[in-house]
This record gives structure tokens, C-alpha cells and sequence, in this order.
């Protein structure tokens, strides 16, 4: 019965040493955010919604979007 109450105390400590790591890679992940203007974003949104579009040979509806 020893080896099973050892086995479940090594089962616990790697599920709590997997739940620290795992916060502690999301906390450095969203550390220090990326952020960018409105003008920006919708700039990035375009040129990558177009390059989607000519990736799949697709046409879009409107004409250039700089005038935005």
C-alpha cells in the first residue's frame, strides 16, 4: 500500500508543477501586450484580408481602400 500512497503524491506534485508552469508561461505571454492605433489595425486588417483573398484567388468588391 506504500507505493500507492506514493504514486498519488507524485501524481499531485507533477499536476501542481504542470499548473504553475502552465501559469507561468501565460503570464509571460500576456506580460507586455502589442497595442496600436485604430488606424493601424484597420490598415493591418485590410492588407491581410486581401492577401487572404488573393492567397484562395478570390476578387473583392471594392476597388482600393486607401481613401479611408
Amino acid at each position: 500500500m506504500p507505493a500507492g500512497g506514493l504514486v498519488f503524491l507524485l501524481f499531485v506534485l507533477l499536476s501542481i508543477g504542470a499548473a504553475v508552469a502552465l501559469y507561468a508561461a501565460i503570464r509571460d505571454e500576456t506580460r507586455d501586450p502589442p497595442t496600436m492605433s485604430r488606424d493601424e489595425a484597420e490598415r493591418r486588417a485590410r492588407d491581410e484580408g486581401m492577401r487572404y483573398n488573393e492567397a484562395r484567388g478570390r476578387e473583392t468588391d471594392r476597388a482600393d481602400d486607401r481613401d479611408w
